[in-house]
């Protein structure tokens, strides 16, 4: 019997056999209350990269507990345990899950490409980028390689579906000149005075965000939580003590190792992963 528990570890690994094999969350209709299971949506992605000669493998799915009383992240069914066992893959009901997708037709000693599928209690979402080998670290550089079906941009899943057959069609003119930006951001030396105008400008957009005081208050998804500006913060100074130089790509980089499902809210990593390369790009020039 394969089991998990969420109570010792909040993120786990699962493989899609496990996803598939966990229990089936239906409206009264008796069809997925979210329109699609999770294990669907990463089907069926993968039939269209499959369809479009694309090289992909279903990399690392996690799932995660949350907070959130009325719909947690994770629901283990005791009926069902009483069946398969405690603990039990088959008794978890799994709201929220993020699966990476990659595909290695261009794949170069660095870079890989990847595509990122996260299915939560908000609805849908699906990014596309690079990805950096040794890190897994995702490269989104934009809003328009971010898709959802919930939002004030949000489509329908058969319209992301689509948007997802687009990318894969032009997948080669996507992904290069998306390398050129990568190249441009390890060439742009950032000064030290500049450095800490970017965390004191990441702290004050938070603050902004977060604050009561309508006056100041912005809307909108922020770069960073405070706790993740000080983790970034740390990482960067240390860089800069240990190259004499930083760059826009080792800043961007600080970034992107924080936006992983196991390290932070999955409905948060790919808007604000939008949010900080929008960031970055004022810095750019």
């Amino acid at each position: 019997m394969e089991t998990l528990n969420f109570k010792e570890e909040k993120v786990q690994v699962l493989t899609f056999d496990q996803l598939k094999r966990t229990h089936k969350e239906n409206d009264i209709m008796g069809k997925p209350l979210k329109g699609i299971y999770h294990y669907e949506l990463i089907e069926n992605i993968s039939e269209i990269l499959l369809s479009h000669n694309l090289k992909m493998q279903i990399d690392e799915i996690f799932a995660a507990q949350n907070k959130d009383r009325n719909q947690p992240g994770v629901v283990v069914l005791p009926q069902v345990e009483q069946q398969y066992g405690q603990n039990a893959v088959e008794a978890h009901v799994l709201r929220r899950v993020f699966a990476n997708i990659s595909i290695h037709n261009l794949d170069t000693d660095e870079f890989t490409s990847n595509l990122v599928a996260t299915f939560h209690q908000n609805g849908i979402q699906v990014g596309f980028g690079n990805m950096v080998k040794v890190c897994h670290n995702q490269c989104i550089l934009g809003a328009d390689r971010v898709i959802s079906n919930y939002g004030k941009n949000g489509m329908t899943i058969e319209g992301m579906f689509n948007t997802i057959k687009d990318w894969a069609q032009r997948y080669d003119d996507i992904i290069m000149p998306e390398r050129e930006t990568l190249e441009r951001m390890k060439n742009q030396v950032v000064e030290p005075q500049m450095l800490l105008a970017m965390i004191g400008e990441l702290t004050a957009i938070r603050v902004a965000h977060d604050t009561t005081n309508q006056s100041i208050k912005r809307s909108g998804t922020y770069p960073m939580n405070q706790a993740q500006i000080s983790m970034f913060t740390e990482d960067l100074l240390v860089t800069q003590a240990e190259k004499q130089q930083i760059t826009v790509w080792d800043v961007y980089n600080a970034a992107t190792e924080l936006y992983k499902a196991d390290r932070m809210e999955i409905p948060n990593v790919l808007p604000q992963h939008v949010a900080m390369t929008e960031f970055l790009y004022k810095y750019m020039g």
